[in-house]
């Protein structure tokens, strides 16, 4: 993307960046269309201290400034928070939320452009605004914000990843694949990825979850006994989301419901395979990353069991795995 004109340039970009894990990951393709957009620029970014980390496989640097769920709710809350911040001469904001507070932290801090959707109050506080579009994949919606922001459009081939990420020395040297067995639903881990690992064969698989540690090993010593001994298994854990992507980046791809984990994988450039019981993929699909992706979803009939599961947390129809393994296998070329 071309550089845009010094004297056009900001020099101080700051955007508020949302809570939610899965859309925050979803919103690193618009940040690098900006960041390539703006090179010299100084980016700051307003986020959430919870999983913070996931920003450090951004690769540009950039100033970080937290805050909790709960101290940024209200316009009350803005000028105390703004008053605070390390953060001078603002020439871009750029909300990336649809909250009204969020919109009117570029005001609290005087930035000369302030970008974000437009609705209700917003429309008040924003210099340039765009309604958010309907039915469109999350990354597209960030995107139409970058072309009100910079008047360029962002290269519809857009495909991009993390870093360059080195190898957990606790991870096997042998190519192996992962497999995310959150979330749990009930005190269990599912049958069903018996039945999908059975299917494997001389393979090593990496099993990790983000349960109880002190839970997921009391499940995983009953877990691997019930899986074919054909295969190699080891049970990976992790202590944030920076080990995570650097196991992902190294496995030959990854199996896992839908959510943050599958963006991240998509990211950081493993192939990815993600099974929505729930949800819209195309809305939510990581598929502005660099790998390949495919998606299995319950609007499926040819990939669920017919008859639902009483579970804890809700009703949920089980994946026929047979079909699931014949995606993985196109996938990961077994």
């Amino acid at each position: 993307m071309p550089e845009m004109l010094e004297d056009d340039s900001p020099k101080v970009i700051l955007l508020k960046l949302p809570f939610d894990l899965e859309e925050r990951i979803l919103t690193f393709p618009f940040l690098h269309a900006l960041s390539d957009a703006y090179p010299k620029a100084e980016i700051h970014f307003i986020t959430p201290k919870k999983d913070v980390e996931v920003l450090n496989l951004l690769p540009f640097k950039a100033y970080y400034h937290l805050f909790d769920e709960d101290e940024i709710r209200s316009i009350f809350d803005v000028h105390p928070y703004t008053a605070n911040l390390p953060v001078y001469n603002v020439d871009l904001f750029v909300s990336l939320t649809n909250s009204f507070p969020d919109a009117c932290l570029g005001l609290g801090l005087r930035a000369k452009k302030r970008v974000g959707f437009s609705d209700q109050w917003k429309t008040l506080v924003l210099t340039h605004k765009t309604t958010r579009p309907v039915g469109h994949h999350i990354a597209e919606d960030f995107l139409s914000l970058f072309q009100l922001t910079t008047g360029a459009t962002a290269d519809s081939r857009l495909r991009v990843t993390s870093r360059s990420l080195t190898r957990m020395p606790s991870l096997p040297p042998t190519p192996y694949y992962a497999v995310n067995l959150s979330p749990l639903r009930g005190t269990m881990i599912e049958s069903e990825w018996v039945e999908l690992l059975s299917q494997f064969e001389g393979q090593r698989i990496v099993l990790f979850a983000s349960e109880d540690q002190v839970q997921m090993k009391l499940l995983i010593d009953s877990f691997l006994p019930l899986l074919p001994k054909v295969n190699t298994y080891d049970f990976f854990v992790y202590k944030d989301w920076i080990e995570l992507g650097r196991m992902l980046a190294f496995s030959s791809g990854l199996i896992t419901y839908q959510g943050a984990c599958g963006a991240l994988g998509a990211y950081v450039g493993t192939r990815t395979l993600i099974l929505y019981d729930r949800g819209d993929p195309q809305r939510t699909g990581p598929f502005y990353f660099l790998a390949d992706v495919a998606v299995t979803a319950s609007s499926n009939s040819t990939v669920v069991n017919p008859v639902p599961t009483k579970s804890v947390l809700r009703d949920r129809l089980t994946f026929n795995m047979n079909a699931v393994f014949d995606q993985a296998a196109k996938l990961f070329n077994l």
